[in-house]
């Protein structure tokens, strides 16, 4: 028999937020995803609560608006509802001006700064003198304007590797503008806000495996993408093998990883990656749902957004940051979770619309 290629060392200490999380949370049901057979979507969410609530739906192009007695009570354009103000729509596409207007409402925001696409050296020159001085470390490099993880390196630590992620950045911005950022640790975390209150709470996890001894991480990569055929949402974005970052980790697609031994496969959490989704509305701690609260009502016209938070532990409020906001979240993170208990943001969302009416 032909033995397997010999495994190399981890390279990620056992106290990754990321990795204790899979160890505490999904260990015990790896590949055990919630089936959800179909899934209408983020609008069609929308339209079926509408009309079980009574309401009219009417659509028009990319618009889809609710009316309650003939008259309109609220609707949404694309992913965005009426519920988020113009201004509060405009802003948050800028992540820079998102993180400042944060930091003056007093909340907990990552270091970092911006830089004009074309500033390449005027970056480098400004993260070498940061990383002599013991300031940020390795980095986050992502494009200021964008979303769903593309253009997002992570892990950064050498010139090398900066201008590498500058250039995959760049190329996802339209604004041709890319930020620097401290490479927070803690899991990703989407709480979805509807008006004061905080209604689901999901964490983000990267794509990974669970080694048994035996097979490679391909092997176990393709396993892994079959099971989340199971869910509808999940499998229709497929996993990105980020090749690049597991090779600076130390890890190649032919590895076998020792029984039990966590392997993501990029590094990063968004779904549209390959990531999947765990409902901890009940798990997390209550001071991390209003810090998500707080962050909505910094900006005055926006009664609703998914923030996204850095956690380094569920159950404590102690060292979390605010990612960014996201006023286009799609509601299928929190309402159709690839574990746990789905939860009803839509509906949420259309009480909210009738509230205000």
């Amino acid at each position: 028999m032909v033995e397997p290629p010999a495994r190399r060392g981890p390279a990620e200490p056992t106290t990754d937020a990321n990795l204790a999380f899979v160890q505490r949370h999904l260990a015990h049901r790896h590949l055990q995803f919630t089936p959800l057979a179909s899934w209408p979507g983020h609008r069609g969410a929308l339209t079926r609560e509408a009309k079980r609530r009574g309401l009219t739906v009417r659509e028009q192009d990319k618009s889809m608006y609710f009316f309650q007695a003939g008259r309109c009570i609220g609707g949404t354009v694309g992913l965005i509802s009426t519920l988020v103000g113009y201004s509060a729509a405009r802003t948050t596409r800028s992540k820079t001006f998102t993180k400042d207007l944060l930091a003056r409402a007093g909340l907990p925001v990552p270091r970092g700064r911006h830089f004009p696409a074309t500033r390449l050296e005027t970056a480098v020159s400004w993260w070498a003198e940061q990383t002599t001085d013991g300031g940020l470390g390795e980095v986050v490099v992502k494009p200021a304007d964008g979303n769903a993880g593309r253009g997002v390196s992570v892990e950064v630590r050498t010139e090398d590797q900066l201008r590498s992620a500058w250039q995959r950045a760049r190329r996802e911005s339209s604004r041709k503008q890319v930020i620097l950022e401290e490479q927070v640790r803690g899991v990703d975390t989407r709480v979805f806000v509807v008006g004061d209150r905080a209604v689901a709470a999901t964490v983000r996890v990267p794509a990974h495996v669970i080694g048994d001894g035996s097979r490679s991480v391909a092997k176990l990569a393709e396993e892994y993408e079959q099971a989340r055929t199971v869910h509808k949402y999940l499998s229709s974005r497929p996993t990105f093998l980020d090749v690049t970052l597991m090779g600076r980790r130390g890890i190649g697609l032919d590895d076998v990883p020792a029984t039990s031994e966590v392997v993501f496969l990029n590094g990063t959490a968004n779904v549209s990656q390959g990531g999947v989704t765990v409902d901890v509305t009940e798990e997390i701690h209550p001071e991390l749902l209003e810090l998500a609260v707080r962050a909505v009502s910094a900006f005055p016209d926006l009664r609703c957004a998914g923030v996204d938070l850095l956690v380094p532990e569920l159950g404590s409020p102690e060292g979390a940051t605010v990612i960014e906001l996201n006023t286009s979240a799609n509601l299928s993170i929190n309402q159709v979770p690839g574990y746990g208990t789905p939860r009803d943001v839509a509906a949420a969302l259309l009480e909210e619309m009738q509230r205000g009416r």
